[in-house]
């Protein structure tokens, strides 16, 4: 990262700026590791004077997204951990991810790894149930 032009304060506050699960599964390298791999699939933040990258800020930096360009606030949009196991994709308004949460595995999901459905749902994950209301190409309506 150092290469590609990453400060070693910006690499520091990716490793040290976000607390660790309250329950780790994995390991503290592991979750680490997964920090730095995602913040490096995208290139580094251009330099503000002390301010952490957009995924790190806290409120009292909140004036600086004013100042970046559209581009590189679409490029640091990351997703939240999960308080329990510290993988990405929190369940929408929890801070926990379905699988932490104990919903029911999807009943309609084909594959190796089934998506997990809302417990108030019929069953079926959001991508399940989205894809079984869409209109085949080439009907009309």
């Amino acid at each position: 990262m150092l290469e590609t032009g990453w400060s070693p304060e910006q690499v520091r506050r990716i490793v040290t700026s976000r607390p660790l699960p309250d329950r780790i599964r994995t390991s503290v390298e592991a979750i680490v590791a997964a920090r730095l791999h995602a913040a490096n699939a995208y290139p580094p933040p251009a330099d503000y004077p002390d301010a952490a990258p957009a995924w790190t800020a806290r409120p009292s930096q909140a004036h600086l997204a004013d100042h970046r360009p559209v581009r590189e606030a679409l490029a640091y949009r990351a997703l939240a951990e999960c308080a329990g196991c510290g993988l990405p994709g929190c369940a929408p308004g929890e801070n926990l991810c379905p699988a932490c949460l104990g919903w029911p595995l999807c009943r309609a999901c084909t594959g190796p790894t089934p998506r997990r459905a809302h417990p108030d749902s019929d069953g079926r994950c959001t991508t399940c149930a989205t894809a079984s209301t869409r209109q085949p190409e080439g009907t009309s309506a």
